[in-house]
């Protein structure tokens, strides 16, 4: 194995880690809005769509040549017009969905925890930290991400097992065969959770991964298990009725624990996770959106240099850092409204470009593979 590259399990930990961003800001109240008490069930047919994308996903892997990711097999297989504005177009998305990480990870803080404390500020720490990794080494980052996924995955875990007490189970019931079709709405807010992923495939160059899809398999799995806990657990404390009007339902059912002097110290945790994934998707997004950028203009790789240097297109993640901060003013907005775009507008969106951008280029480079499957490429 080339000591080069991300290894898999350091990139199925950077994964993890940058998804629970998403899920811990959309579960479980959006998931209870479509399922009701049936939501815990969700992370069920959310694997339907997730192993469909994974599978369009490993055919396009199959074609990568080494060291090539999903930017570099866009503009080789679309050609340097069609191929150029679809990665331009990625691009936008990623540093789009960065800005709208920022405002809504800052708001979540300031509602929360500090409600004297300005957005901006968050906003400017979160971003200039991530900026300062993605200039670094990515492998340095994929590593920590390892680190990160234990003590988070640890957190949530622990959380929830101290929330038990407090918990009814008769909440979750009554279930049966005529609320199928609920349950399946409710698994597409997981579902988009887990396209999020879709867009690492543009870091594929720096891992070491398998040609097949199925290394996949475990870190979306563990996120829709994780997603199924946490919207148990929540309904299981406060019921699908309350569970549905609380903005963070889950930060609430912390609060409810009774255990006196932990509870400050479970708060800071769970805020360590808030903070800690929301950065990690900042990192990913930032790298990703320069991935995409980067065959446009025809720059190297990254890696490899000091991180004030500016040559061989390091100058384009500045600007991205600067646009991710700029966009995320964009949602300086009421928090209802705020809301709005978190469960609504931005899963669609996303679910638009991810799903539906994957699926235009697997249908439109068909023939493509199929005359490289035939000469053996």
């Amino acid at each position: 194995m080339d000591s080069e590259l991300i290894t898999r399990k350091q990139f199925s930990a950077a994964m993890v880690v940058s998804l629970l961003s998403p899920l811990l800001r959309l579960m479980p109240q959006t998931a209870v809005c479509f399922a009701g008490n049936g939501a815990w069930l969700s992370f069920l047919p959310a694997t339907v769509p997730l192993a469909l994308l994974g599978a369009i996903l490993a055919s396009f892997r199959r074609h990568m040549r080494p060291g090539e990711g999903m930017g570099g097999l866009i503009l080789r297989w679309l050609g340097p017009v069609f191929g150029r504005l679809a990665l331009l177009l990625f691009a936008g998305w990623f540093l789009f969905y960065g800005g709208f990480i920022l405002r809504s990870g800052a708001e979540r803080l300031v509602s929360t925890i500090y409600p004297s404390s300005g957005q901006g500020m968050f906003a400017a720490v979160t971003i200039v930290l991530a900026l300062a990794v993605a200039l670094g080494d990515l492998r340095a980052a994929a590593r920590s991400a390892v680190i990160f996924r234990g003590v988070l995955v640890g957190a949530l875990a622990l959380v929830i097992a101290l929330s038990v007490p407090n918990m009814d189970l008769a909440r979750l019931l009554p279930v049966s065969a005529k609320d199928a079709p609920s349950i399946a709405l409710g698994g597409l807010p997981l579902a988009s959770v887990g396209a999020v992923a879709a867009g690492f495939s543009f870091l594929y160059g720096y891992a070491d991964l398998p040609k097949s899809g199925r290394w996949t398999a475990l870190p979306l799995g563990l996120l829709l298990v994780l997603g199924g806990l946490i919207c148990a657990s929540v309904l299981a404390v406060f019921g699908p009725e309350l569970t549905a009007t609380l903005s963070y339902p889950f930060f609430v059912m912390i609060r409810s624990i009774s255990l006196g002097d932990m509870v400050p110290r479970i708060e800071a945790v769970v805020i360590a996770a808030w903070v800690g994934t929301d950065f990690m998707l900042c990192v990913g997004l930032l790298r990703c959106a320069h991935e995409a950028l980067r065959p446009v203009f025809g720059y190297p790789k990254p890696d490899g240099r000091p991180m004030l240097d500016l040559g061989a297109g390091r100058f384009l993640l500045w600007m991205e850092g600067a646009a991710v901060f700029a966009i995320s003013f964009f949602f300086d907005m009421p928090p209802w409204l705020l809301r709005q775009w978190s469960d609504q507008y931005i899963p669609l969106a996303s679910d638009c470009v991810l799903y539906g951008g994957f699926l235009l280029l697997w249908l439109v480079t068909l023939p493509r593979r199929k005359k490289e499957t035939s000469r053996g490429v």
